[in-house]
């Protein structure tokens, strides 16, 4: 995915650059303390794959945890299914 989720709760980040030089982003989950000192909110997902998007018109996307929780919550039409295609 081009865009960065937190690994435990999705698509719940934001982002602002530091009055130095570069970039904090956070989870906004109020349980969460995740922070990482980059922009991860616009960086591509360097997490690991474990669930395939399965769309309606036969499209399949591999996606890590955090993605598929956001998938779950946003998608109408398809899957979110554990696990990898075959």
């Amino acid at each position: 995915m081009p865009w960065g989720v937190c690994p435990e709760h999705g698509g719940t980040l934001k982002s602002r650059a530091r009055a130095t030089e570069g970039f904090d982003s956070w989870c906004t989950n109020p349980v969460c303390f995740n922070v990482w000192l980059y922009d991860r909110l616009d960086a591509a997902c360097t997490e690991s794959a474990t669930h395939t998007i399965q769309a309606d018109n036969g499209d399949r996307y591999v996606v890590c945890d955090g993605h598929a929780l956001t998938a779950r919550a946003q998608i109408t039409d398809g899957q979110v299914l554990p696990g990898l295609p075959a």
